[in-house]
């Protein structure tokens, strides 16, 4: 007789809830990466229009097109800072898919430390079976014997 769990169903439900909320907080990581990049991006054109404007300033330029290098920053900086607004949001979000994994993963160990200790006990009274067979037949080729 081989062993059978009986919330074997209920253990492949549970895994798959468990790789469900893996791939969610994945995709979360993946969301996150890309908003720093975006963020990152979003610094460097920052850097460079300052450096441009103070390039502009040692060349000498007209006041209009100074306060436009100056209105292009402050957008940039506002889209930056718009983009750190979303990164925090997304971070928050991470942190609720990282709670969820950690919980349907907890749930899954459950029920695969109770499958486990439940094929242990099996192997056990499998092998005293065996063991009380191997004996009996010793025994009676031993009264046969004499």
């Amino acid at each position: 007789m081989a062993f059978r769990f009986a919330l074997a169903a209920v253990l492949k439900y549970r895994e798959s809830l468990e790789q469900r909320e893996f791939l969610a907080l994945e995709r979360m990581q993946q969301e996150i990466a890309q908003m720093e990049r975006r963020i990152r991006k979003c610094e460097e054109r920052e850097f460079a229009a300052a450096m441009r404007r103070e390039a502009d300033l040692g060349r000498g330029i007209p006041s209009i097109h100074l306060q436009a290098a100056y209105e292009a920053e402050l957008a940039l900086q506002k889209q930056r800072e718009e983009l750190q607004g979303k990164l925090q949001e997304l971070q928050a979000k991470r942190q609720e898919c990282l709670k969820a994994y950690e919980e349907a993963r907890q749930k899954r160990e459950v029920l695969d430390n109770l499958r486990l200790r439940q094929l242990d006990a099996y192997r056990r009274d499998q092998a005293k079976r065996q063991q009380i067979m191997l004996d009996d037949i010793y025994l009676s080729r031993r009264r046969r014997g004499r």
